[in-house]
Order: structure tokens, then sequence, then C-alpha cells
């Protein structure tokens, strides 16, 4: 029973830290719903499971990146009030990381997407 509420209390505190993230940070509340609406294109196209998977792990990738990004800026600003070359260079470099692996999953997207919507144009706009 012991365990039981420690794992609660697990829960408890990691949806508290995603709820804050969803608060406080833009492009956290951006990706997130980015991802919510490619989750739900996954399901609707007929990819494969392979690709599904990957999909999902590409979301998932991204907004946990997100998440420990925000986590590097906030032990950074408590580490020091004053600005520093360091700590600027350690924030842009995370959000480096952010930027390369959601432009990574956009290009990986594009490509598992890209036959399945092309096919709906088609069949919408040009009727065929």
């Amino acid at each position: 029973m012991k365990k039981l509420n420690y794992i609660k209390r697990s829960f408890k505190y990691a949806l508290r830290g995603i709820v804050y993230a969803w608060k406080t940070e833009q492009n956290f509340r951006s990706e997130a719903v980015i991802g919510i609406v490619v989750f739900i294109m996954s399901l609707v196209f007929p990819l494969r499971p392979i690709q599904q998977l990957l999909i999902w792990l590409l979301i998932f990738w991204v907004l946990t990146l997100e998440l420990i990004n925000t986590v590097l800026e906030r032990t950074l600003d408590i580490v020091s009030s004053k600005k520093h070359e360091y700590i600027e260079i350690a924030k842009d470099l995370m959000a480096g990381a952010v930027l390369v692996s959601a432009a990574g999953s956009l290009v990986i997207g594009a490509i598992v997407f890209y036959p399945h919507l092309e096919t709906l144009f088609c069949k919408v706009f040009l009727n065929f």
C-alpha cells in the first residue's frame, strides 16, 4: 500500500510539472497542440505500424526535450541572477536542441504524411 501511495504522489508531481509547462511555456503549448493534431492524423491516415510508432516517438521526444529545456532555464535562473555569457550560451544551446528535434520531426513527418496528403489533396481539389 505504501508503494501505491508513492506511485500516486509521483504521478501527481509529474502532472503538476506538465501543467506548469502548459501554463508558463508558449512553446510547450504550441508543440503540444501540433503534437495532438499530428497524433490524430496518424490515426486517421492508413500509416504502417512502424510509421505510427515513429510519429508518436517524435511527438513525445519534442515535448520531453521542451520540458528539459524549461528545467535547464529555471535552474540557470536560480544559479545566477546576473547575466553571464555561459548561462546564455547554455540556454541557447538547449533551445537549439529543441529546434533541431522539432525541425527533424517536421521533415520526418512530411516524408511519412506526404503520400497521404497528396492523395487527399487530389481527391478534394482535383476530383481524381
